[in-house]
């Protein structure tokens, strides 16, 4: 038995020859120096996933049953109820839990940069002195996603103050009328209101302290599970199907249904966030709708069916 931090010692050298043991005695070495890495640290970018990682990071298991069923930001369960217990949360938390983002009482405070609360704040507008307790010695991640897909997200989670309440046009689930709505609102107005949900995701890549390790939404929570692995984090770091908060409504809207002028608009409010996702994770068709197929609720029925064995939508055949 190998423990983390300690020199991996073969129990039977005579079981292997030289090679293989070289190469089992350097597996085992890096297994213990990964179980001793733990050295991510998140950047919570708005509408993002953050509040679902927090959650799982910070809590056990039973506890996650209870509180992180979906409910959104500003719901009675999920992250928005936690915002009524700050105190309990350092109770409520597994000894090697991990207190990041919203969950980090330390970034509660409001930004007088941005009227952002500091965990949705880039860090290159952060107080040098809380920026360096939080983010010391770690590498920082965030999740990046489709900016339409996550356009379409804002306007169904419909939230007052968190992306902003869409009145008539989330009664008819006008998306594409909402979405053209937003970027006309952005451009013409304060970037960082609703707190800091429209800024443009490679805004949080910014020095200093900015992301350095990007996580790809569109295969979360795969991509992000295995992350959690690669880092050295322990089974209660995973993040199940039922432990993702997402937004209900509108359901059966998608990025597919944004017309020419309005992803017009997208690409010009988000030139730099297409230029990242096509370098980091290959999505370089500008135009490609998407959405995320290991989420419910999260892909439209008209074009995907949810298939409960592989946890993910497939797309209809024509």
């Amino acid at each position: 038995m190998i423990s983390a931090g300690s020199t991996a010692v073969l129990e039977n050298d005579d079981d292997c020859t030289e090679t293989s043991c070289s190469t089992h005695l350097l597996q085992s070495r890096l297994t213990a120096k990964r179980a001793n890495d733990r050295n991510l640290i998140l950047m919570h970018i708005p509408y993002n996933f953050g509040h679902t990682i927090e959650i799982v990071a910070a809590l056990p298991m039973p506890i996650r049953d209870i509180v992180a069923s979906p409910g959104g930001h500003s719901g009675e369960t999920g992250a928005g109820a936690l915002d009524k217990l700050p105190d309990m949360i350092s109770k409520l938390k597994r000894p090697e839990g991990e207190l990041w983002g919203h969950m980090n009482p330390e970034l509660s405070v409001v930004s007088n940069i941005t009227g952002c609360p500091i965990y949705f704040t880039p860090p290159k507008y952060w107080p040098s002195d809380l920026a360096e307790r939080y983010f010391v010695n770690k590498q920082v991640f965030g999740l990046f996603r489709n900016p339409y897909e996550r356009l379409v997200s804002i306007f169904r989670g419909n939230f007052e103050g968190y992306g902003g309440s869409y009145g008539r046009l989330h009664d008819t689930c006008d998306v594409n009328a909402a979405v053209k709505q937003m970027m006309r609102t952005y451009q013409s107005g304060d970037k960082f209101a609703n707190d800091c949900a429209f800024l443009p995701q490679t805004e949080y890549t910014d020095m200093p302290h900015g992301v350095t390790v990007p996580i790809d939404l569109h295969e979360f929570p795969k991509s992000m599970n295995d992350e959690f692995s690669q880092h050295g984090f322990n089974n209660d770091m995973f993040i199940r199907t039922k432990d993702i908060q997402h937004v209900r409504s509108c359901d059966n809207v998608w990025a597919g249904d944004l017309d020419n002028d309005t992803r017009a608009l997208v690409k010009q409010v988000y030139k730099r966030d297409f230029e990242f996702l096509c370098e980091k994770f290959g999505y370089c068709d500008q135009d490609e709708p998407m959405c995320l197929q290991g989420v419910p609720h999260m892909c439209p029925e008209k074009e995907f069916t949810w298939n409960e064995a592989q946890q993910k939508y497939q797309r209809r055949m024509a």
